[in-house]
């Protein structure tokens, strides 16, 4: 029992309230993007703090959860990870939206698996970059690790889904910038990173994602069309003023001509609900986040640890990058959601088991093996 109480010592509250705080940010946005209403179960923002409560409890049992477990199964949860991706493209199983096939309907909610398996993927990355140690040097280790998300990769670009098929490789790139690794891998890789695009571009991406990347840099050439909502968007951040519109949200928001706030949007939205001391608020909270991630991978005594710490950087950065980046048009439009924030079941539980695991590390740091509870 002592044991139990000194580790939850090392548990950071820091990160926890400012999740809380993100978490609650978010709830209270989409409860104004979704038109407000009644707090019934069926409301988007209600449903959302389930999701979320729900959530906390899951993220408190995996901190309790030596994290040193998770490498010997990685593989297994890996090839888990790997047979939903495959699954949800079969006709008929996967659940289709907007043209796109990512989701499986359970009825109260769909869910999304590409979403889990960024953090499957972590793991088993994780578990064979620590396995390597300086073995890492070499080159035929290095390519297995590009291997290990290239498969998910692929998987989640047939769905579509460009944006979250970019969000593996950065899980790849951060996790490789702290093995032991030779750097000159990099040097080839940024060599043929023109040709490899110049590629895709012309073999491989669809013809909607050519001209979502086109328009997020040009939207008034398709006013009406593709770059519409890229438009209502900066409308709505522009016009949000110091303090915003309140909670309901600005006028683009109210005459329903912002799409997708619920979501991909839901940093325009916010801004017209709280102008730009709200925003600069939601940004304090995101560096908070992301400083304390990096505690975690300072704190780490293990690569294993360190590893899963600056895969979950990684993703945090990159998601919230990319998002208000999209929204405010210095990125191109790629459906990735707003971590702790955008609504939906997927994301929110990824983002906070993640979290749980990096409890578990910070709780276990003062053990250098392995010792049983």
């Amino acid at each position: 029992m002592t044991g139990f109480g000194h580790r939850w010592k090392d548990f950071d509250l820091y990160m926890l309230v400012t999740t809380v705080v993100l978490m609650g940010f978010g709830v209270v946005a989409i409860w104004s993007a979704a038109g407000g209403g009644p707090l019934t179960l069926g409301n988007a923002g209600v449903k959302q703090a389930l999701f979320g409560v729900l959530g906390l409890g899951l993220m408190v049992i995996f901190a309790n959860v030596d994290y040193r477990f998770l490498a010997s199964f990685g593989w297994a949860i890996y090839a888990c990870g790997i047979a939903l991706l495959a699954l949800v493209l079969v006709p008929g199983v996967g659940h289709v939206e907007a043209g796109s096939q990512r989701w499986f309907n359970l009825g109260f909610t769909t869910v999304q698996p590409s979403e889990f398996v960024k953090l499957a993927t972590m793991i088993a990355l994780a578990a064979f970059i620590a396995s390597r140690g300086a073995a890492m040097r070499e080159a035929g280790n290095f390519l297995i690790s590009m291997l290990i998300v290239t498969l998910p990769m692929a998987l989640v670009f047939q769905q579509p889904d460009l944006g979250t098929t970019l969000v593996y490789g950065v899980i790849w790139a951060a996790m490789m910038l702290v093995a032991r690794t030779r750097r000159i891998y990099f040097a080839v890789l940024v060599i043929l990173a023109a040709p490899a695009f110049a590629f895709a571009w012309e073999y491989l991406f669809y013809p909607y994602q050519k001209e979502r990347l086109l328009v997020s840099y040009d939207p008034y050439s398709a006013p009406s069309d593709a770059g519409y909502n890229i438009i209502q968007a900066w409308i709505s951040i522009g016009s949000g003023g110091w303090t915003g519109y309140g909670l309901q949200g600005g006028t683009q928001s109210q005459m329903d001509l912002l799409a997708v706030r619920t979501s991909d949007f839901i940093f325009a939205h916010a801004s017209g609900m709280f102008g730009f001391l709200g925003m600069l608020a939601l940004f304090a909270s995101f560096v908070i986040l992301l400083w304390r991630c990096l505690r975690v991978a300072e704190t780490a005594r293990d690569s294993f640890g360190q590893c899963l710490a600056i895969g979950a950087f990684g993703v945090l950065f990159f998601q919230a990058f990319v998002n208000i980046g999209m929204n405010v048009g210095l990125m191109p439009v790629t459906g990735i959601t707003l971590p702790f924030v955008s609504a939906g079941l997927s994301s929110l539980w990824t983002f906070l088991f993640t979290e749980g695991i990096l409890q578990s590390i910070l709780m276990r740091h003062r053990k250098l093996a392995f010792q049983p509870d």
